[in-house]
């Protein structure tokens, strides 16, 4: 009679897996979140944005995928999560920290509840009336008034990993570089190919296998989504989600304009960028509106430097531009990082107080809208160095320019 192998494995032994950047990186990490609550008063911090929560313990658990709440005690011992139980096996094996607190698939308010045994925890660790960071941003209120009734001698206070996260270290921007790199040859490489007749669907998967053949195993996915690439009149409509079918219907012919703007991840940090293409002779008013937006870029990376103000910043490009006479409706940048874009912490917006940091990187997406013609301009990342700010990437590749074939 076979041995039945089942009785002799722990089926609960984890398969570790190796977090995407060394332990001394979270390490670093976890204690600039510590000198900022020392700084602020805070005992403790309850994290609850799911960026926030990656950060901090390099998971694999698919957030995005799952929906389930993913949260992190950050105080003076060491980091506690409290995950669903579902998941809490993947956390254990693929995670920085060491200790999970699980909840079921249950509660009073919703199916994934975290609250109660986030409460529960931080009573056990003698933090149930002391100073609790938590961020008001992304924090659903009913779970924010929830633990306030169940901790009624806490005092709770505002307090946001993500201004710290933000601040991106030599590792991250390294991420950062070459997902920036690999883009621009990607582009490059794309708008030389494309000709007349070619479909959207064509183009995408033109990028699509540039940014793998560039990044073999570790490509794991494109920004194929909303803006990646708008062929004539689809230039008029910003962030449609159009269908393959959709796609590989519009195809380019002799006097259409292309808006491309393609994205790729390495380690989920984005390296983006936009570019406008033309077939055939362009508008005269199409080559003023690009000349007016690369002069703004060029005005905006003048004045970005730690210590200047986001609304100072956005001035110089916007206001170039409304004196030139073209419409702006867009940000003149925002922090752009995991998955792209993390446009609700830090965005270069009119009279946005937030003081620029060494370290933050943004997406600068510098394009105005032409009426009947649609959105068109260029855009680059940018980092704030200690002596003003360094645009990422080989500027001789892909460089910013109106594309004419």
């Amino acid at each position: 009679m076979k041995n039945d192998v089942r009785a002799t494995l722990n089926l609960y032994t984890p398969v570790v897996y190796d977090l995407p950047f060394p332990r001394a990186e979270y390490e670093a990490r976890h204690a600039r979140v510590k000198q900022r609550m020392a700084n602020a008063g805070v005992d403790a911090t309850i994290v609850t944005m799911p960026r926030d929560f990656s950060w901090l313990t390099g998971t694999r658990v698919d957030f995005y995928a799952a929906e389930s709440p993913q949260w992190l005690i950050v105080w003076a011992g060491e980091p506690v999560g409290i995950v669903r139980h579902l998941e809490a096996t993947t956390h254990r094996c693929c995670s920085f920290v060491d200790e999970w607190v699980e909840y079921p698939d249950e509660g009073p308010v919703n199916p994934y509840d975290p609250v109660h045994y986030t409460v529960k925890t931080l009573e056990r660790l003698g933090l149930a009336d002391k100073h609790i960071g938590i961020n008001p941003r992304v924090t659903p209120v009913e779970e924010y008034e929830r633990l306030r009734t169940l901790l009624p001698k806490a005092r709770f206070v505002d307090f946001r990993v993500e201004q710290i996260r933000v601040r991106r270290s030599a590792a991250e921007l390294e991420c950062v570089r070459r997902a920036n790199n690999i883009n621009r040859a990607t582009l490059a490489e794309t708008i030389d190919a494309i000709e007349p007749g070619w479909s959207e669907w064509d183009i995408v998967m033109h990028l699509c296998a540039g940014h793998e053949k560039r990044l073999g195993e570790e490509y794991f996915y494109s920004a194929t989504g909303a803006t990646v690439c708008q062929v004539g009149d689809h230039m008029l409509h910003m962030h449609v989600m159009r269908t393959p079918h959709e796609r590989k219907q519009k195809r380019v012919a002799r006097g259409d304009g292309i808006w491309i703007e393609p994205g790729i991840f390495v380690k989920t940090y984005v390296g983006c960028m936009i570019r406008t293409m033309w077939f055939g002779a362009p508008p005269q008013r199409v080559r003023e509106a690009l000349d007016a937006t690369h002069e703004a870029f060029d005005r905006l990376a003048r004045v970005m430097a730690p210590g200047r103000a986001a609304h100072e910043v956005d001035a110089a490009a916007r206001d170039y531009l409304t004196a030139a006479g073209f419409e702006m409706q867009h940000r003149s940048g925002y922090t752009a990082n995991e998955r792209w874009s993390d446009a609700g912490i830090l965005s270069l917006t009119p009279g946005n107080p937030l003081i620029l940091e060494v370290g933050q990187v943004f997406h600068c997406p510098l394009h105005v809208f032409l009426p009947g013609i649609g959105y068109v301009g260029s855009s680059e990342q940018v980092v704030i160095t200690e002596t003003g700010c360094e645009i990422l990437g080989d500027q001789s590749v892909c460089p910013r320019r109106l594309y004419v074939k």
